[in-house]
C-alpha cells in the first residue's frame, strides 16, 4: 500500500504541470539568450583575430567610396603594397540589372605596379558570392558576356571571367574585379585614383601624414561591440537572479496550494507510517522534480531557439555572425538557478506538510 499512496504523493498535477512549463519558458529565455550572446561574443572575436592577424588598410578620409589617393605621390612604399580601387557601378547579365561595386587590385613589385587577374582589360571577374545571387535571382547559370556602366559613362561589353583566384580576406565576395585599364576606359578623369593601400603591416608614419591616410579601424568598432555585449552578459546575469526569483515564487505558490488540497493524502501517507520527515522530504523532492523537469524542457528549447535565429537572420538581410558553441555555461545555470530557486521555495511547503502529518486515528480520537 506504501508504494502507490507514494506515487500518489508524488504525482504532477495540473498545478504543478503548469508550473514546470512556467519554469521551462523562463529558462528557455535565459539560455537562449545567453546562448546568442556567447555566440556573438565567439563571432566578434573571431572577426578581431582575422583584422589583428590580417593586413593594414589606409584610406584617404573617412569613406572608402570616397577616398582619393594620387598614384604619383606613393614613392617610398615597400613592396608587397596593394593599391586598391573601387567603384560603384551597374552590371546587365543574366536579364537582370544590378548595381555592383567593381574593385581592381595592383601589387607593387620591384618599383613596378601590376595586375595579376583579370588578364584582360576587357574582363570581368565576378566573385562567388555575387555569381550565387545572379544565378539565383535569374534561374539559370552565369552568361559570359555582360554589359558594365561605370559613374555616368556609357555602358562597356565585358567578358565575364572565373571569380579571381586569390583575393583579400577581409573584402567580401560580392564584387566584381577588373583591371585598372577597364577604369581608365570609362573615359573619366577620375578613373585612375586609388581608394586604398594595404600592406602586409603599418606604413611609415612620416609617409602616411604626408599623404593624408589614416587607418581604416575596424577593430575600434569591434571593441565597441565587446563592451556592447559584456553589458548584455552582465544584464542577464541580473535577469537570472529575477528568473531564480519568479521561479521560487511559483514553486511557493504551487507547493502551497497542493499541500492544502491534498491534506487528506498526507494524513494516509501518514497512518501507513510515513513520519513527517518523509513526508516533508516528499514534497521537497516534488518542488524539485518540476523546476528541474522544467529547467531541463527549457534549456534545451532555448538551444533550438537560438539556432533558429541564427539560420533564419541572413533570410531577413541581417548579418550573422553568430558562432554558437556547446550551451554547457547557459545549461549550467539555468539548472543550477532552477534546482536553487526550487530547493528554497520547497522548504516551507514541505514543513508545512510535515505539520499536518497526524495518522488518521489520533484525528478520529481528537
Amino acid at each position: 500500500m506504501g508504494r502507490p499512496i507514494l506515487r500518489l504523493a508524488m504525482r504532477l498535477t495540473r498545478r504543478t504541470r503548469t508550473t514546470a512549463w512556467a519554469v521551462a519558458f523562463a529558462c528557455m529565455v535565459l539560455v537562449g539568450s545567453l546562448a546568442l550572446v556567447d555566440g556573438l561574443r565567439a563571432g566578434a572575436d573571431s572577426v578581431a583575430g582575422r583584422f589583428e592577424t590580417g593586413p593594414a588598410v589606409y584610406i584617404r578620409g573617412t569613406d572608402l567610396l570616397e577616398s582619393r589617393i594620387p598614384l604619383d605621390g606613393l614613392a617610398g612604399l615597400p613592396d608587397g603594397t596593394e593599391a586598391l580601387r573601387v567603384r560603384a557601378g551597374v552590371l546587365e547579365i543574366n536579364g537582370l540589372r544590378r548595381d555592383v561595386i567593381v574593385g581592381s587590385e595592383a601589387r607593387l613589385v620591384g618599383g613596378t605596379w601590376s595586375t595579376a587577374y583579370p588578364t584582360s582589360s576587357s574582363d570581368l571577374s565576378i566573385d562567388v558570392g555575387l555569381q550565387a545571387a545572379i544565378e539565383a535571382a535569374s534561374g539559370r547559370p552565369l552568361e559570359a558576356a555582360a554589359q558594365l556602366t561605370l559613374f555616368s559613362a556609357p555602358p562597356m561589353n565585358v567578358s565575364v571571367v572565373p571569380p579571381p583566384p586569390v583575393s583579400l580576406e577581409l573584402l567580401p565576395d560580392s564584387w566584381a574585379w577588373a583591371r585598372p585599364e577597364l577604369f581608365a576606359a570609362s573615359g573619366l578623369a577620375e578613373g585612375l585614383p586609388v581608394q586604398a593601400l594595404v600592406s602586409d603591416g603599418p606604413l611609415d608614419p612620416s609617409l602616411v601624414s604626408s599623404l593624408g591616410l589614416s587607418r581604416l579601424e575596424v577593430l575600434g568598432a569591434v571593441a565597441f561591440f565587446r563592451g556592447g555585449l559584456e553589458e548584455a552578459g552582465s544584464a542577464l546575469s541580473t535577469l537570472a537572479l529575477l528568473i531564480a526569483v519568479v521561479i521560487g515564487l511559483l514553486v511557493y505558490s504551487a507547493m502551497s496550494l497542493e499541500v492544502h488540497g491534498r491534506a487528506a493524502e498526507i494524513r494516509t501517507l501518514r497512518s501507513l507510517g510515513a513520519g513527517p520527515a518523509s513526508v516533508a522530504g516528499i514534497y521537497e523532492g516534488q518542488a524539485l522534480t518540476l523546476v528541474l523537469l522544467g529547467a531541463g524542457l527549457g534549456s534545451a528549447l532555448g538551444v533550438v531557439v537560438a539556432h533558429a535565429v541564427v539560420s533564419f537572420a541572413p533570410l531577413l538581410g541581417l548579418p550573422n555572425v553568430v558562432l554558437l558553441g556547446p550551451p554547457v555555461g547557459p545549461f549550467a545555470l539555468a539548472l543550477l538557478t532552477s534546482a536553487a530557486a526550487g530547493a528554497v521555495a520547497g522548504i516551507a511547503p514541505s514543513l508545512r506538510a510535515a505539520s499536518l502529518a497526524r495518522p488518521l486515528r489520533e484525528v478520529g480520537r481528537s
